[in-house]
């Protein structure tokens, strides 16, 4: 019996089409970190990730060609210089990858829920096992150096409690009840979140080619540092201990190990995955100064990548996406 296969939908080939341009970027900036780590033990995990993209690419690309979809361009040899010096540490490294397994289990995992056909689920199931894998051993590696950056510690609950009074809620002033746990860890994952992408922002800002975009990269790295301030204030507020920033583990390269295009795109990615990161954390925060906090958050990262954005578009970096076809269009031309 031969299996009938549906079209795509339109959340499986959005999906596909997003990882196989994420993949591409990936393979050009773990090429540069493989061929800068000096660190053994770290190299044989940034190859793994290197493979599992490369993997993902060729996949997606089979599937495509028998769909008959056209290829995105992403990147490509053209967006990555192996001759540069590193520019990033080992600990930097592994935080990326830890960063990456982290991203790469969110998005197949949703990936795989919005999926119907069962080759398209499968082979989401594959990159999710795959991120899966890259995330333990990378965490394992962190964890033996000394390195992981672990959420804040709390008491052990010791008795089950109800809440009785509205009060818990809080206000914008005055005192306010003791941190949940669970805002405590959105916190702690925002910290961190943002350390990374300081970091990265800190090192592209020092070897973009444009002036402008490399002003762009430094106003992120601001608003980074001014996110980090203000979450920490939260936590010390409670005396909760906090994450630790690496932004020291930057060397004093500026030569880019890769192009303007890739640093920006890789950034309005960060930046997707960051409003994504403060809604969640809104959706657990019951403490409205918390939900405050990341709402004026998420407007400011919101105007920073649409900043973003028009410098893909105007230097003809930004590609489109799939979409819906434009019936006005259409109507227009008849």
């Amino acid at each position: 019996m031969v299996e009938h296969l549906p079209k795509i939908t339109s959340a499986e080939i959005s999906m596909l089409w997003s990882a196989y341009i994420s993949d591409t970027m990936s393979i050009c900036v773990l090429k540069h970190f493989f061929q800068t780590c000096e660190d053994q033990d770290v190299k044989p995990i940034i190859e793994l990730a290197l493979s599992y993209s490369s993997d993902h690419v060729d996949k997606i690309s089979d599937l495509f060609q028998k769909e008959g979809i056209p290829l995105p361009d992403g990147f490509g040899d053209q967006d990555v210089n192996l001759e540069a010096r590193k520019l990033f540490s080992d600990v930097t490294y592994m935080r990326y990858l830890h960063h990456m397994a982290r991203t790469g289990l969110n998005t197949f995992s949703l990936a795989k829920s919005i999926s119907a056909r069962k080759d398209i689920r499968s082979l989401f199931k594959e990159f999710l096992d795959q991120a899966e894998e890259l995330y333990d051993r990378n965490t394992e590696l962190m964890q033996e150096k000394g390195v992981f950056i672990r959420s804040p510690y709390i008491d052990y609950p010791d008795r089950v409690d109800y809440i009785t009074d509205r009060k818990f809620l809080g206000g914008l002033i005055g005192q306010r009840r003791p941190l949940l746990a669970l805002e405590v860890a959105h916190l702690g994952i925002n910290i961190e979140v943002a350390n990374v992408s300081k970091t990265l922002l800190l090192g592209f800002s020092q070897v973009a080619r444009s002036k402008t975009i490399s002003d762009y990269f430094k106003k992120g790295y601001n608003l980074g540092k001014s996110l980090v301030e203000d979450l920490i204030v939260k936590l010390k507020e409670d005396d909760n201990s906090y994450p630790s920033t690496w932004d020291s583990t930057i060397t004093k390269s500026t030569e880019p190990p890769f192009s303007d295009k890739l640093m920006l795109f890789h950034t309005n990615a960060q930046s997707a995955i960051g409003l994504g990161d403060f809604g969640l954390a809104i959706s657990a925060s019951l403490r409205k100064d918390l939900t405050v906090l990341y709402e004026g958050y998420i407007l400011r990262l919101g105007s920073f990548t649409e900043e973003g954005a028009r410098y893909l578009i105007d230097h003809g970096w930004f590609e489109k996406p799939p979409q819906s076809i434009d019936r006005e269009e259409i109507r227009k031309q008849r």
